[in-house]
């Protein structure tokens, strides 16, 4: 393995065997934390930091050839294949697609993702027909989540995207997203978050997928 400067920390073979069969072998998105826990379960003898292990990961895979690169999602990193194979391996990603999202479900998806915090409300009058059920199986996959309550009569629920969103789609955070137009004019300007949701709204922003209140939210979906 080469250092990528002198003066950089020198990470250990057997660490970045490690944290790429960590990395390989996670469904979800590897956490900083989680990369000391596994890598140094004692907690001492780390010389460098996760970000440093995963440089130095990035350069022992590039040292290999292999089809891989490190990617961050939020504030976590998985593998993904490289983007010289996307043309050959599109078709694949399509088909599994397919499967989970028709394209009224992506339209409802799309509006959350690009005008978050939004109502269902909102996203009905746009759409011009009920996005209940759609909002529902959205939900169900952990694409969706709930914001908070919007500072309206009945305070209804504001709805955002999750960090399984982010990972799904390959984006680093929301930022990513491509231009829209119109699409990401907020649907309800003025609207916020309730103050009794700070939590929820913080880990709006990095596509957090805890959902405590996804059977209530499903409930108001119909």
């Amino acid at each position: 393995m080469s250092e990528t400067a002198d003066s950089a920390p020198r990470v250990p073979e057997d660490k970045l065997r490690l944290l790429f069969a960590l990395l390989f072998s996670s469904p979800e998105a590897v956490t900083q934390d989680r990369i000391r826990q596994v890598l140094y379960p004692e907690g001492d003898g780390e010389v460098a930091g996760p970000k440093e292990h995963l440089d130095a990961l990035e350069e022992w895979m590039r040292a290999r050839d292999l089809p891989l690169s490190v990617h961050q999602v939020g504030r976590s990193w998985r593998l993904l294949t490289s983007e010289d194979l996307a043309d050959a391996l599109v078709t694949v990603r399509k088909e599994a697609q397919k499967e989970r999202l028709g394209p009224a479900t992506l339209e409802v998806l799309a509006l959350v993702a690009y005008r978050q915090p939004v109502l269902k409300a909102d996203v009905d009058a746009i759409r011009g027909v009920q996005s209940g059920p759609h909002l529902r199986h959205l939900l169900d996959m952990r694409l969706v989540r709930i914001l908070g309550r919007a500072e309206l009569p009945g305070r209804p629920f504001l709805y955002g995207t999750t960090r399984e969103f982010l990972d799904t789609f390959g984006l680093r955070d929301l930022s990513e997203l491509p231009e829209a137009g119109r699409l990401a004019v907020p649907a309800e300007p003025g609207v916020g978050v309730s103050e009794a949701e700070p939590e929820a709204q913080a880990d709006a922003e990095t596509g957090s997928a805890d959902d405590p209140q996804a059977a209530e939210a499903a409930s108001e979906a119909r």
